[in-house]
């Protein structure tokens, strides 16, 4: 945490900060002439202060891609139409990036089947019914959870002997030659 001069801290200072442009040349850049003129420091200082804040970790400052500007991460327009196309843009953003995590991980979770040595031809589990009790609930969500533990021990059961049978023929077979013996 950053503190300034006065106390303050850096979210504290910029998280309301209106959007402005940055510029490669620091001269030219509304976003460290803020900084510079609200920190009353030196470019050297408002540069390292602008790093530090828009680092993803941090995320006190907020690339708009669509407008290309900088912004604080609490800022708002203040007209309520603009607050609303402010907020459609970023649930729209939300759903590209879970469809894109979605993506990978049914690549992943391909590419992991596709490696299994054996086909499993298992009925897939009918989906419980909704309980009315929220005892049987729990107890019933409790069951899926320890029903997904037995299937990811099972897989890792049969990966470890996959590499247990792939090492047992490894031992069985010639022993490999240095590799500046031609072969014979």
């Amino acid at each position: 945490m950053s503190y300034l001069d006065n106390g303050s801290t850096l979210r504290a200072t910029f998280r309301l900060m209106p959007p402005k442009r940055h510029d490669i040349d620091p001269s030219k850049s509304e976003v460290l002439a803020h900084i510079m003129e609200s920190m009353n420091s030196d470019l050297g200082r408002a540069i390292r202060a602008f790093n530090s804040m828009r680092h993803i970790k941090s995320a006190v400052l907020v690339f708009d891609r669509i407008h290309r500007q900088w912004r604080g991460c609490d800022w708002m327009p203040p007209e309520e139409k603009d607050k609303v196309a402010l907020l459609s843009a970023a649930v729209l953003e939300l759903k590209r990036d879970l469809a894109a995590l979605r993506s990978e991980m049914r690549k992943k979770l391909a590419g992991s089947r596709k490696r299994s040595s054996r086909i499993r031809d298992e009925e897939p589990e009918p989906e419980p019914e909704p309980a009315i009790d929220p005892e049987v609930a729990e107890a019933e969500k409790r069951a899926a959870e320890c029903r997904k533990a037995m299937q990811k021990a099972r897989e890792t059961i049969e990966e470890d002997e996959w590499f247990r049978a792939m090492r047992a023929a490894l031992a069985e077979g010639d022993t490999a030659s240095s590799p500046s013996v031609p072969p014979q």
